[in-house]
């Protein structure tokens, strides 16, 4: 599963940052800071060359509708855990320091417990004619 999102810090005076980042059962690219414009040949150069070709040893989930999704719920973590971290941030840098904290304090098992729940969240999406049950 691979990501990218705008990670902001509301309860601070730091503007967003947008990050991006990848999962497995077993592992986790690092996150990587996206500064300015994402552009096609700056997404190859900077996340599908250094990260995504050596990620690709690892098993990889085709992409699930956005409720479902493993990385999505991974990230759900992210802010609560940056509400935790005093004082808050005052600068972008200070929040993508903020923001790697959270992200390596995610416990692998937890994204685990993720994946393994797919096939009881896809049945049950499945059995509600596709519809997001709640998940």
């Amino acid at each position: 599963m691979l990501n990218c999102c705008v990670m902001h810090r509301h309860t601070g005076p730091a503007s967003g940052i947008m990050v991006w980042d990848g999962i497995g059962y077993h592992s986790r690219t690092p996150l990587v800071r996206i500064a300015g414009t994402l552009n096609s040949q700056r997404y190859i150069s900077e996340m599908l060359e250094p990260v995504v070709l050596p990620y690709l040893q690892i098993e990889l989930l085709p992409w699930p509708a956005r409720s479902l999704s493993p990385i999505e719920n991974t990230w759900s973590m992210v802010p609560q855990r940056l509400t935790q971290i005093t004082p808050p941030a005052a600068t972008p840098d200070q929040l993508w320091q903020h923001v790697e904290a959270a992200w390596s304090a995610v416990p692998q098992e937890h994204i685990q417990s993720l994946f393994e729940s797919m096939p009881r969240r896809v049945a049950a999406v499945t059995s509600n004619n596709g519809c997001y049950s709640g998940y």
